[in-house]
């Protein structure tokens, strides 16, 4: 008896289907950048009043509104240092919805999207309870993602342990009360406990009153790395030499009223203190 298969040709090379040939390797494509000329104002050095004029420098939203019938265009109105307000549309009306935050609350603020940070004048009266250590006080900003009844404590120890750490905070452990620090341990927990929420907008009022100098140019050095990652940070001082060196713009108060604002990198001694005194 033969196999069933025993009718069946065998197969020959010809029969046999051709395998396809291997791909080719990707080449990576390289993009040549050598005629490629940077801008002339990054070139060199840009003074404040050619930067004021240029269409790289930041603006002061003066006001923001949507476009009548339209669902996509908002108008906003800019203040950019020339003089005169330019205003601009833009299609972002169905991403951000404007909303006047003047007059809210703190709270309405922080629900709307603007993240905020206070750095109090009062330490220990405003910024922190002195009665508890670094692990509680950190949770005073936190408390109310617990679930219930019940407060998360874990995630604010790992941030009191993550200050002393990187402040370089002085004290027995997170759990010593505060109020047992000196005076700049205890800044250095009340400014690390704020900065470590990302904030929009710090306001720091004598942020460095009472300090020694090290401390001091550790805070200074804190405020400066949230401007430079794009925070809005308002420095309340009293210290001339402090303000022309930190700040971009100094708003002067005289007799409760604004008096003038000021360039910062132009402005001289002189000039503030006439601005104090309404000379």
């Amino acid at each position: 008896m033969k196999p069933l298969d025993s009718d069946k040709k065998p197969e020959t090379a010809e029969d046999k289907p051709a395998e396809a040939a291997p791909a080719a390797p990707a080449v990576e494509e390289k993009i040549d950048f050598s005629n490629v000329e940077i801008e002339p104002l990054f070139k060199d050095f840009v003074d404040f009043d050619t930067f004021s004029k240029s269409d790289f420098r930041a603006v002061k939203v003066k006001a923001c509104e949507a476009v009548k019938k339209s669902k996509k265009l908002l108008k906003f109105t800019l203040d950019d240092g020339t003089g005169e307000d330019r205003v601009i549309l833009s299609g972002i009306h169905q991403y951000y919805e404007p909303e006047e935050l003047v007059g809210k609350t703190p709270m309405q603020i922080k629900k709307a999207g603007v993240a905020m940070a206070f750095v109090p004048e009062d330490r220990l009266g405003m910024g922190l309870v002195g009665s508890m250590g670094m692990g509680s006080n950190m949770m005073l900003r936190s408390w109310r993602k617990g679930k219930g009844a019940f407060v998360n404590r874990r995630d604010p120890n790992k941030l009191a342990m993550e200050v002393m750490e990187e402040l370089e905070v002085v004290t027995p452990s997170i759990s010593t009360p505060v109020r047992r620090l000196s005076g700049g341990n205890v800044q250095k927990v009340l400014v690390g406990r704020e900065i470590a929420m990302s904030p929009s907008v710090l306001l720091t009022a004598y942020a460095v009153r009472g300090l020694d100098i090290n401390t001091s140019y550790t805070i200074y050095n804190l405020l400066t790395q949230q401007k430079m990652k794009g925070s809005a940070v308002v420095f309340v001082g009293e210290d001339l030499d402090v303000l022309l060196e930190l700040c971009d713009r100094i708003l002067v108060l005289c007799g409760g009223k604004i008096s003038g604002i000021v360039d910062a990198r132009t402005a001289t001694k002189e000039e503030i203190g006439l601005l104090m005194t309404k000379v």
